[in-house]
């Protein structure tokens, strides 16, 4: 005889955002220009709380709603489902009507949890009997990935503990991989002044373009095309043709600022190319236009660029190269805390100024992981090929102490959480939180 499965008893009443949501959040996919629905909504708390931030948002559930009507969204949410449907068709099922209904991704969210925490419950079927006679399938993070994308046949991308992103378009995909990697970097406006009284007017009546134009040729490292910067057409007007607008403004501004946007941009690409081969991204032919015009100009074919992120991927494995990347970036760029020649440890924040090697080196560690925005230092160990990070109470107070703890074992694969505060290991962190980030 079957134990009594009470599922309703899983719903929890919210007085704040789900943890699913929390990410969307930060991940900017609710800034209110997007439609969303919660499939499996329990008693609604999350749709009730979009809504009042003006996010346009509704959900099912067949428990408290099951009379609400499942509708398409730009955003769909799956939000700890899978884990208490017993029944694997069921549980298969219900994942690919989630799916089904996103027009641009699903966020799918799962309890984590090894065998040391399976232990402590009655085993039935796939997962565990809780003590309030409800179903709980505990995942490991790499066990929830490969579920995720052997159902729906798509990239699964984490994004913290327990959460995946799926996409619908792979060009979507492509342009949020490529973000994780591309460093925000601000620049400052360093013009010259002109001479001519007639060049002196056409500058100060086309500012706001001439402006616009080279904070995105900065941005892009490039000559931006015409559907990359509206300001390109107006200036078009002006000055004739849209050949003629790159080599004119750029004759306005410091060479040397393009020639280091440039570089940043490159290296950003590099990143991407390499973490493409570690995940076994899709082909070329699905890369939106922006990132093929990158490809064209920065490396001149996509075999070229395979190449070059293939060699920067193999160098990543190279433990000595990686560790002598490291040192280079605590003495030379000033980046973070070293601990003799064991480890490195910075801020995730300064991730994007250290050396595109170990930039490399970590995201093969967040593909299996997640966001790096998510935790507060990242950990680089400079021999044993595993990267941990971090997640402080408060880094900034006098005595932070270690919330939770991630290991990635690149060399196995495998990924490791340590639960602080539920296992009363306190530890503090070493010096203070200043010396963790990248020094003037």
């Amino acid at each position: 005889m079957s134990p009594p499965i009470d599922r309703r008893r899983t719903a929890l009443q919210r007085r704040e955002l789900s943890s699913p949501m929390h990410h969307l959040l930060a991940l900017g996919f609710l800034d209110g220009s997007r439609t969303v629905f919660d499939y499996g909504c329990g008693q609604g708390d999350d749709v009730r709380l979009l809504r009042a931030m003006g996010v346009d948002a509704a959900g099912w559930d067949p428990a408290f709603r099951p009379d609400d009507p499942r509708i398409p969204a730009d955003i769909v949410n799956l939000g700890f489902v899978l884990n208490v449907i017993e029944d694997a068709d069921e549980r298969r099922g219900a994942l690919q009507a989630a799916f089904a209904l996103a027009r641009q991704a699903l966020v799918v969210s799962v309890m984590l949890g090894y065998q040391s925490k399976r232990a402590q419950f009655a085993g039935y079927r796939d997962g565990i009997i809780t003590q309030r006679n409800t179903f709980q399938k505990y995942f490991a993070q790499d066990e929830f990935r490969a579920y995720v994308e052997s159902t729906l046949g798509a990239n699964a991308i984490p994004v913290a503990p327990g959460v995946c992103l799926v996409f619908r378009d792979p060009a979507d995909e492509q342009l949020f991989l490529f973000a994780r990697q591309q460093v925000r970097r601000d620049w400052r406006l360093l013009g010259r002044e002109s001479g001519d009284a007639a060049v002196s007017r056409v500058i100060e009546d086309n500012r706001a373009h001439i402006d616009t134009y080279w904070l995105r040729a900065l941005e892009l490292g490039r000559p931006p095309a015409a559907d990359e910067c509206p300001a390109a057409q107006a200036l078009a007007a002006t000055l004739g043709s849209r050949r003629r607008v790159h080599h004119w403004v750029s004759r306005l501004y410091e060479a040397e600022q393009l020639e280091a946007a440039a570089v940043g941009r490159m290296e950003d690409l590099l990143v991407y190319f390499a973490l493409g081969h570690f995940a076994r991204r899709r082909p070329y032919g699905e890369l939106p236009g922006r990132l093929q015009r990158d490809v064209a100009h920065f490396f001149g074919s996509i075999t070229k660029a395979r190449d070059a992120g293939k060699r920067a991927l193999f160098a990543a494995g190279d433990a000595k190269r990686v560790a002598e990347a490291a040192l280079f970036c605590h003495d030379e760029l000033g980046i973070g805390r070293l601990a003799e020649t064991h480890h490195l440890t910075f801020h995730q924040s300064v991730l994007g100024e250290c050396l595109p090697l170990v930039r490399v080196y970590v995201g093969c560690a967040l593909q299996l992981f997640g966001d790096s925005t998510f935790v507060d230092l990242i950990k680089v160990h400079l021999h044993s090929r595993k990267v941990t990070f971090l997640v402080y109470d408060d880094l900034e107070s006098p005595s932070p102490s270690i919330v939770e703890r991630i290991k990635v074992d690149l060399a196995r694969l495998r990924v490791d959480y340590f639960d602080h505060v539920a296992s009363g290991e306190r530890q503090t962190l070493e010096g203070t939180s200043a010396d963790y980030y990248q020094r003037p």
